[in-house]
């Protein structure tokens, strides 16, 4: 199933400093390995794995049609990897979010047909 949306957690104090020129580009991107986003059904996984404890994200919702990148799947885990900067006009909102007092993070996204 192709999924329309995809996510990415990056902090808010350095979400700035990375977006310039009309493109996102990870604080620690690398293009031979590429940079993990979730997929809806695994979006809580994902920010629990790799986020847990975490305060003042911001969840980029990412819109899989409009990027200019090359996404691969990743064969040993269910996520898209993305191999270039995003494209900022695919970036469809920023959604702060914060992990609760335990330093988990409950949010799911649910699509509807």
């Amino acid at each position: 199933m192709q999924e329309d949306l995809i996510f990415y957690a990056v902090s808010r104090r350095k979400w700035s400093r990375m977006n310039s020129g009309g493109y996102f580009t990870p604080e620690d991107f690398d293009p031979d390995r590429g940079f993990k986003c979730a997929l809806p059904h695994n979006l809580q996984d994902y920010l629990n794995a790799d986020y847990s404890g975490r305060k003042n994200l911001f969840l980029l919702v990412i819109d899989v049609s409009r990027l200019s990148t090359s996404i691969k799947k990743s064969k040993k885990e269910d996520y898209l990897y993305l191999y270039d900067p995003v494209n900022l006009d695919a970036i469809l909102d920023k959604i702060k979010i914060d992990s609760n007092e335990e330093g988990k993070f409950d949010l799911s996204v649910k699509s509807y047909s």
